[in-house]
């Protein structure tokens, strides 16, 4: 049975800076989050992060906040897996997230470390607001370049490196977590996946330490850090996140879109003009949940969120040969207090020539007929050339090439 030290510290510490809010001292504090997916692998780094900063200093106050609102969490199952293999019995209700800090207003605490992203969101940003600390392994936004440490370097999972950083202060129940994120990560550590060197050997030391351990050995013989996934305990675990993760039949198409998103901000100098990008990630193929819908709710959650562009990466599995496949859908709204319907157009025209032009992608955009027919069966109205769909040719590319692109797209709009 895990113990439940994580959870007691992260119960106590919740209660500790929520006290300190409440009296006025919340700038004493430093807020360590994960992005706004809210994944396990957000989650669990901000976790170590705070732990290893008090075992580093009792005294210290670091908080960790996980950037998703509490009903959100029941969107992420495999989050709360991970959670009770690492002690946490009402991770739902012990857990600082937005909804504790949402009446905020400003933000209490100025001082942040942000792991598994690397720029600081508008919504914290203040005069004196400053970044500290950075672990990530997404790609580096030259951004808080005096963060110490400042650690952004590929790798399937952000808990790789964070394992590394934590390495002398490890309970087993973290070590647990910090595996189960690795694990969720990278799909199950398997070759010619996600995972990399990095977080194979953050596995192996990881595994030794964690609740998962048992005898690092296949058929007799001792396990090497590539052979890693075969380990039973490992394989075995990652078959039971993996298949919670990708059970989302019982969603809404409002629930996919908030599932697993990001939100970026740009500034288009040539419309003068602000705008708001979200790309919402979904483990099904359109087909399967946003028949005729699509367009409308679409429209409801870009409003919702003040959105120009949305876009929807899907991945998932042929039914036929299995095959790993990813589409992509991209939205854009104007609106009489945003964007005009003139820039929605050209955003849209840029968007689609800076998409199409990417090898990386490889996307293959269908003649105008059926690009039509696919977008009414998704309920918009093509006429009116405010949506793009696609299959995506190169189904390795996730929404870490995507976002980039995307980037360098409006970096020169």
């Amino acid at each position: 049975m895990p113990s439940p030290i994580l959870e007691e510290f992260v119960s106590r510490t919740k209660e500790r800076f929520l006290a300190d809010v409440q009296a006025s001292k919340g700038r004493e504090w430093t807020v360590v989050m994960g992005n706004e997916a809210g994944d396990i692998d957000s989650v669990a780094c901000a976790i170590a992060f705070a732990w290893r900063a008090h075992s580093m200093d009792k005294a210290a106050r670091v908080v960790p906040l996980v950037q998703i609102e509490r009903d959100d969490y029941d969107l992420r199952p495999e989050n709360d897996v991970a959670l009770q293999l690492s002690g946490f019995t009402d991770a739902k209700k012990e857990l600082l997230t937005l909804t504790d800090v949402a009446h905020m207003v400003p933000f209490p605490s100025a001082t942040f470390a942000l792991v598994d992203h690397n720029r600081l969101l508008d919504r914290y940003a203040s005069a004196d607001a400053r970044v500290v600390a950075i672990v990530d392994h997404h790609e580096d936004e030259n951004q808080h370049t005096d963060a110490d440490p400042r650690i952004i370097s590929p790798s399937g999972s952000c808990s790789s490196h964070m394992a590394m950083l934590c390495a002398k202060h490890m309970p087993r129940e973290l070590a647990t977590l910090l595996l189960t994120a690795i694990i969720t990560d990278t799909g199950g550590l398997k070759p010619h996946g996600k995972a990399t060197d990095v977080d194979r050997e953050a596995a192996y030391f990881l595994f030794h330490g964690s609740n998962l351990n048992e005898n690092l050995e296949i058929g007799g013989l001792a396990v090497s850090t590539s052979d890693i996934h075969k380990v039973s305990a490992i394989s075995d675990t990652a078959n039971i996140l993996l298949t919670v993760k990708s059970d989302v039949r019982s969603f809404s198409i409002w629930d996919l879109l908030r599932r697993d998103y990001k939100e970026y901000s740009y500034s288009l100098s040539s419309l003068q003009q602000d705008i708001r990008v979200g790309i919402a990630t979904v483990p099904m193929r359109l087909k399967d949940w946003a028949r005729g819908n699509l367009a409308v709710e679409a429209d409801k959650y870009m409003a919702r969120r003040g959105l120009t562009v949305l876009g929807v990466l899907t991945t998932f599995r042929s039914v036929k040969k299995n095959k790993h496949k990813r589409q992509q859908v991209w939205v854009v709204r104007s609106s009489d207090d945003g964007v005009s319907k003139d820039a929605a157009r050209t955003i849209m025209e840029q968007l689609k020539v800076g998409l199409e032009a990417s090898k990386d992608l490889d996307l293959n955009a269908y003649d105008l007929p059926h690009h039509n027919n696919r977008l009414a069966q998704l309920g918009f109205r093509p006429p009116d050339k405010n949506a793009l769909v696609y299959e995506q040719g190169n189904a390795h590319a996730t929404r870490k090439v995507v976002a980039p692109l995307v980037k360098a797209i409006f970096s020169n709009i």
